[in-house]
């Protein structure tokens, strides 16, 4: 009887230990490796960071362009752009087209809710305007902005429309290529270059953080704002391949 109850005892402290190891909070770096041990984000200053602090090894602390995503507290968490720039939002529901929570500015509560497509496009979930800014926002899908426009479909089914866009995406439609602008603006010649090679070149893990990076570099450029520092060093740090040497030397340059 004793035997049985140690055994007992024994297994169940086996599974607490394989329960420990699958819900220990984990990092993953732009590259996709897994890093498993004490997360704590960073949220002061003007770039967000993470701090990584495996078993039994000193603090590292990773910038936001270094970071692909992270586990905390059994929630995902992934780099963004949203309605205030920059941030780490919460991963609600994953998919083609995903859903996650992010903190308002001035907030410590994940209330805001935004929408993103794989391919980096988003939209906070709008209010007043639902219905306008989601047939906007969903038009690749005329099946769904129909519903969506007879009422058939309203904000109080958002889970539902979001499985109906990741199900007509199933099978999207070729995407028309928007004809590049022959006279590219004033200063923004060199950073088209740039964008054009980046999306030229095969995949590679830092390709859509780059993009979005550069798109907010000219979009800032053209408004004629100051390109925050650690918006320049993290793009510099995903396109240290020599193939875009040339034409990120010749961007860099026009903002020098």
């Amino acid at each position: 009887m004793k035997r049985n109850i140690l055994r007992l005892f024994f297994t169940a402290f086996i599974l607490l230990l394989i329960k420990n190891a699958y819900t220990q909070d984990y990092f993953v770096t732009l590259q996709g490796d897994t890093i498993r041990g004490e997360i704590k984000p960073l949220t002061y200053g003007a770039e967000r960071k993470v701090q990584v602090t495996e078993p039994g090894k000193k603090k590292v602390i990773y910038p936001f362009f270094k970071v692909k995503a992270y586990s905390l507290d059994g929630d995902i968490y992934q780099p963004v752009k949203g309605p205030y720039g920059y941030t780490f939002m919460k991963l609600i529901k994953p998919g083609y087209l995903s859903i996650l929570s992010f903190q308002a500015e001035n907030q410590t509560n994940y209330d805001g809710v935004w929408l993103l497509k794989k391919d980096g496009d988003g939209i906070e979930v709008p209010n007043l305007t639902f219905e306008k800014g989601m047939k906007k926002f969903l038009g690749d899908c005329p099946a769904l902005v129909k519903k969506i426009d007879n009422d058939v479909l309203n904000k109080k089914d958002l889970y539902q429309i979001v499985d109906e866009y990741n199900a007509c995406m199933a099978n999207p439609a070729p995407v028309e290529e928007k004809p590049i602008a022959a006279q590219p603006a004033k200063g923004l010649a060199a950073w088209d270059a740039l964008e054009n090679k980046v999306k030229s070149q095969p995949d590679f893990p830092e390709k859509s953080n780059a993009l979005d990076m550069i798109s907010e570099i000219k979009s800032k450029i053209s408004t004629n704002q100051k390109v925050p520092n650690f918006l320049l060093e993290g793009l510099k740090s995903s396109l240290n391949q020599d193939v875009f040497k040339a034409e990120l030397d010749a961007a860099l340059k026009e903002i020098n």
